[in-house]
C-alpha cells in the first residue's frame, strides 16, 4: 500500500480515537447559564455549576436556621403550607385553623401514602446542617431563616414519611439515598437544583457519589430524565 496512504489511515485513526468530544457549552456560557433563572440543565451538566469545596466543620446549631416561621402572616407557617400544596386532596385544618391535621402525602422516598399529618415530616431536601457546611455558616440571620422556610420552589421542602426523613438525618447523597430506587433520579435532581439556588457547594466526594448515583441508576436512560431548573433564591 502506498505509504502516504498507510501514513493518512494512521492519523485518521488517532485523531478519531483521541479526539475529545465538543463541550455542549464553552466555559463563559456555562457560567452564565448557571445563573439564568428558568434555565433547564442535565444533571451532568448542572454538577459543574457547583464549586467544590471542603467542608467547614462545627460550629452549627440548629437553632441558627429559624423555621417554619408564617412568612406571609395567614395564620399557616412552612410545614403547613407545604402539607397544603402537597396533599392530594383537600387538607382538614386543626381546631385552630394555623396546623394541618389530615390529607393524603405519597411520600418519594419510600412510596409510601399518608393520610394523617402527624407521620410526615417535611423535609429540607439539602438539610440545615449541610447546607452549614456547604457555605450557610458565612450567611446572615435573615438568609438562614429564607433557606429555611423556602417556599419559593417545589423542591427545596418535601413531605416525606417521618422515619424515613429522620433516618436520612443530615446525610449528603455520599451517604444516604432514599429507600426507593425510582426516586434517586428525581432526589439528585432536587439536591443540585437546591445547591445551585442558594449557591451553596460540594465537596469532591459529594460531587462523585451524585455523579456515580445518577450512572448507576441510569437516570440518562430514562424517557423523560428529570432535568435540573436554575432558580436562583432573592
Amino acid at each position: 500500500m502506498n505509504s502516504r496512504i498507510v501514513a493518512a489511515l494512521i492519523a485518521l485513526l488517532v485523531s478519531t480515537t483521541f479526539a475529545a468530544p465538543a463541550p455542549v457549552y464553552a466555559a463563559t456560557s456555562t457560567a452564565k447559564i448557571c445563573k439564568t433563572n428558568n434555565t433547564k440543565l442535565g444533571l451532568l451538566t448542572a454538577l459543574d455549576c457547583l464549586p467544590v469545596v471542603e467542608e467547614r466543620i462545627g460550629g452549627y446549631k440548629r437553632s441558627l436556621f429559624k423555621h417554619w416561621i408564617d412568612a406571609n402572616k395567614n395564620g399557616k407557617d412552612t410545614r403547613a403550607e407545604v402539607l397544603i400544596a402537597e396533599s392530594l386532596v383537600p387538607v382538614r385544618l386543626s381546631s385552630t385553623g394555623k396546623t394541618v391535621s389530615t390529607g393524603k402525602w405519597l411520600s418519594l422516598y419510600d412510596g409510601e401514602t399518608w393520610t394523617l399529618a402527624s407521620d410526615v415530616d417535611v423535609d429540607h431536601v439539602v438539610a440545615l446542617a449541610e447546607a452549614w457546611r456547604s457555605g450557610a455558616w458565612k450567611w446572615s440571620s435573615a438568609r438562614r431563616q429564607a433557606y429555611a422556610n423556602d417556599l419559593g420552589v417545589a423542591w427545596t421542602l418535601r413531605a416525606v414519611t417521618d422515619n424515613v426523613n429522620q433516618s436520612k438525618s443530615d446525610d449528603d447523597p455520599t451517604y444516604w439515598l432514599p429507600p426507593l430506587e425510582s426516586a434517586t433520579c428525581i432526589y439528585l435532581a432536587d439536591w443540585v437544583a437546591v445547591k445551585i439556588r442558594w449557591k451553596l457547594t460540594v465537596d469532591a466526594e459529594e460531587r462523585q457519589s451524585i455523579r456515580d448515583g445518577w450512572l448507576d441508576a441510569r437516570c440518562f436512560a430514562l424517557s423523560k430524565p428529570p432535568v435540573v431548573t436554575v432558580k436562583i433564591a432573592p
